[in-house]
């Protein structure tokens, strides 16, 4: 006879109960990736609309190729701010460890975007090569492809420093940013060149086409590993093993493992203790290891188990490595 675990439908708490919450102090830091992804969007609307507009005037395929593309950061930017505002929710009794693999899913949205700019580029190069056509320069279109350069430069820096606190989806932002900005490059070289020498647009093309595809393909990779659950490197392991060994009373560590769920760790490692230590020793001891690894901003969680040992039993090597 199977017993089912009774399911509640009212907990008290609407979170996990850890005695140390990793993510708190992180909501300032999600507020300001909300308000930047909220900026991106507005900033792709505008600039499908002006785009358009120059492009009718000027009767450019480069430009009218460009706002295209800024269609496509619409959709993109719209998935990168609701991911943004999703990992930002706190754990909860269906996602017992938050919702961190959030921001690398738009980020690997964000790369497949990325690649079909790329493509489209690639495309139209083609086509202005085969087929020159003639284009209708003016003041104001130039104008308009200038502040669109000028707009994603300024946004793919704002990105960039967002991303430097562990962020893969502003990381692929700035990315898109980037490419965005040699895009509309490409577009105002057709532009003002397709007057005087028609093939020039179109051979500058194919060079940062192939470089944003293969910027596109870079970044949607290594998104995936955060999906996945890659392990960090070794450098990473390592210091997270010394930072473990830092408590004191511990005899030494003899494994820890990691995988990333999203843009965060988790971390499991095994720690040494005094065989003759009383079982709520052994436990705060695990208890302050798991609480100095979960301190670190890549780290949400820890888990650690105890592998009581006989000093006597070890061998000289071991004593020296813990020592």
């Amino acid at each position: 006879m199977s017993h089912r675990i009774p399911v509640f439908k009212k907990a008290p708490r609407a979170t996990i109960p850890w005695e140390h919450d990793p993510t708190t102090g992180r909501t300032a830091q999600a507020r300001s990736k909300s308000v930047l992804t909220g900026i991106g969007v507005g900033l792709s609307v505008l600039l499908v609309c002006l785009k358009g507009f120059a492009g009718w005037r000027s009767g450019s395929t480069a430009v009218i190729s460009d706002a295209f593309n800024s269609v496509l950061d619409i959709i993109s930017y719209t998935a990168l701010y609701l991911s943004v505002r999703l990992q930002a929710k706190p754990a909860d009794l269906t996602h017992h460890y938050g919702h961190h693999r959030a921001e690398p899913l738009a980020g690997f949205l964000i790369a497949v975007f990325g690649a079909i700019l790329g493509g489209m580029v690639l495309r139209d190069s083609v086509l202005r090569l085969l087929r020159p056509d003639p284009v209708r320069m003016s003041a104001l279109s130039v104008v308009i492809v200038l502040f669109a350069i000028l707009s994603k430069v300024i946004i793919a820096v704002a990105y960039r420093q967002s991303a430097k606190g562990g962020s893969p989806a502003m990381d692929a932002a700035a990315v898109d940013s980037r490419n965005d900005a040699m895009a509309s490059s490409v577009a105002l070289i057709g532009l003002i060149g397709g007057a005087v020498w028609p093939y020039l647009d179109g051979a500058a093309g194919l060079a940062i086409g192939a470089w944003i595809l293969g910027s596109g393909v870079r970044v949607g990779l290594e998104n995936i590993g955060f999906l996945l659950g890659k392990a960090p490197s070794k450098a990473v392991l390592e210091e997270l093993r010394a930072v473990a060994e830092t408590v004191p009373g511990l005899i030494g560590t003899n494994n820890i493992r990691a995988h990333y769920v999203g843009n965060s760790m988790h971390v499991e490692v095994h720690i040494e203790v005094d065989a003759n230590l009383s079982i709520r020793e052994a436990h705060d001891l695990a208890k302050t290891v798991g609480q100095r690894l979960e301190r670190l901003d890549d780290v949400y969680a820890a888990f650690v188990h105890t592998d009581p040992v006989d000093r006597g039993l070890r061998s000289p090597q071991q004593n020296e490595h813990v020592s």
